[in-house]
């Protein structure tokens, strides 16, 4: 059993009596008396969905149904080892130390513990309450992706030239993210990735993967100067939840920083709409995001260079190009680094970071 001062790492250890502690605050007075898993997501952040029930009297609003997320499986805690935070380690520090001064719509949580090498969120069973979430084979209408870059302008002007000392954990720029770029751009992971049949076959401009590496560290190094305002880190479609009404907001905060605005903005663009659309349609919604973002609290950017920020950040999403099918469906991969690899050369993006 967890102490009062730790988290559980077994599902077995997700107790009525845990929850009843760890819910105080959110919840006052409430004692849950049964907690009934339905199903287990396993994953590097295992979800957990259950249904709850509480002794009386049960507090008004509150839920019947549970979404809790941790890193539950041993062998997940072990692959990020002791000297880095785990992805639900950075959302409950992001939920309990940030969230609140964003003024953007984010799922309601109802708890969120950090220790070393463990994190917990308990929120809202989302699916059980008829919200949709976005898949990356499911292209958007253009109206819901610009409602999606209000809400990144809304993050990065409120955020712009801003702060945080006390928030220890945000840093500049993301180091989980380029350990992974860099592995997923060896030599190692290409020999084998790209010997595999159903993998997404990248167009023969972009094979050479020691060049898409020189342009992502290019890349880090001028957001690195740059690094203006606080970003999700991870906001692609497939991170993406929407209401009944169809109104988009973020999900899955493991990984915001201080860093250019860049990284956000083509990355969701790009990877929320077709080929066919993005192409017709990415001024307009670049547009409209600038606009935004002054509307926020951020800079009125200079069109023209801003654009080429856009331009130059389209290496970001090239990731998706070469993940495993362990990591992601093989209909992802496909729809997603078809998106991210055109992008790269209608915008010419390698030749814009100089590599």
């Amino acid at each position: 059993m967890p102490t009062s001062d730790s988290l559980p790492r077994t599902l077995e250890e997700l107790t009525p009596q845990w929850l009843s502690s760890a819910l105080q605050k959110s919840l006052p007075g409430a004692s849950f008396s049964a907690i009934e898993i339905e199903r287990v997501l396993w994953g590097t952040a295992t979800k957990v969905l259950a249904k709850v029930s509480y002794a009386d009297p049960q507090p008004e609003g509150a839920p019947a149904q549970l979404c809790i997320k941790g890193e539950f499986d041993e062998r997940a805690r072990a692959a990020v080892g002791g000297e880095s935070r785990t992805g639900t380690q950075m959302e409950a520090l992001f939920f309990n130390g940030l969230a609140g001064q964003l003024g953007i719509p984010l799922p309601r949580h109802w708890y969120a513990g950090s220790e070393p090498g463990m994190g917990i969120l308990v929120l809202d069973n989302l699916a059980a309450k008829g919200y949709g979430f976005g898949n990356p084979t499911e292209p958007w209408p253009a109206d819901r992706v610009a409602d999606a870059l209000d809400i990144l302008a809304t993050l990065h002007g409120s955020t712009w030239g801003k702060r945080y000392p006390e928030l220890d954990w945000l840093s500049v720029g993301s180091t989980a993210v380029r350990h992974a770029a860099e592995m997923l751009m060896s030599d190692q992971h290409w020999k084998g990735q790209f010997s595999q049949p159903d993998v997404y076959q990248l167009p023969s401009a972009l094979t050479d993967n020691q060049r898409l590496i020189r342009g992502y560290r290019a890349l880090w190094a001028y957001d690195d100067q740059h690094a203006d305002c606080v970003i999700h880190g991870d906001a692609h479609v497939g991170n993406t939840c929407f209401d009944p009404q169809g109104s988009p907001f973020f999900i899955d905060w493991a990984g915001p920083c201080h860093s250019h605005w860049g990284t956000d903005v083509p990355y969701f663009l790009v990877g929320a709409l077709s080929v066919e659309d993005r192409r017709a349609l990415e001024r307009d919604l670049f547009a409209h995001y600038l606009k935004r973002l002054a509307h926020h609290g951020g800079p009125a950017l200079d069109a023209a260079l801003a654009w080429d920020d856009y331009r130059r950040h389209m290496v970001h999403g090239m990731m998706w190009a070469t993940l495993p099918t362990a990591l992601q469906s093989s209909a992802n991969v496909h729809a997603m680094g078809e998106r991210y690899a055109q992008a790269m050369l209608d915008h010419d993006t390698l030749a814009l970071l100089g590599v």
